[in-house]
């Protein structure tokens, strides 16, 4: 019986709403996970970047998320 796969969180961002849209996505690794979101900024001119975490740690950002990480909500609640 093989392990099961660990369960990566992105984040994209799409240019027809204000927050980012989240997506659960099984992967064997950090590679395979990186593939899905080039992929999934692929499928839709309104995606313009992505974010790649795994158990709230952030891994990668391409396109409008390269530089800089968004803000966390609970880091966000936290500033007010």
């Amino acid at each position: 019986m093989s392990a099961p796969r660990p369960i990566f969180e992105i984040y994209v961002d799409d240019d027809r709403y204000s927050v980012p849209t989240l997506h659960l996505a099984p992967a064997a690794d950090e590679f395979e996970a990186l593939e899905i979101i080039t992929r999934l900024l692929g499928e839709n001119d309104h995606h313009l970047g992505a974010e790649l975490y795994l158990d709230g740690m952030r891994l990668a950002g391409i396109g409008s998320f390269a530089e800089t990480p968004r803000q966390r909500p609970e880091e966000s609640a936290a500033v007010q």
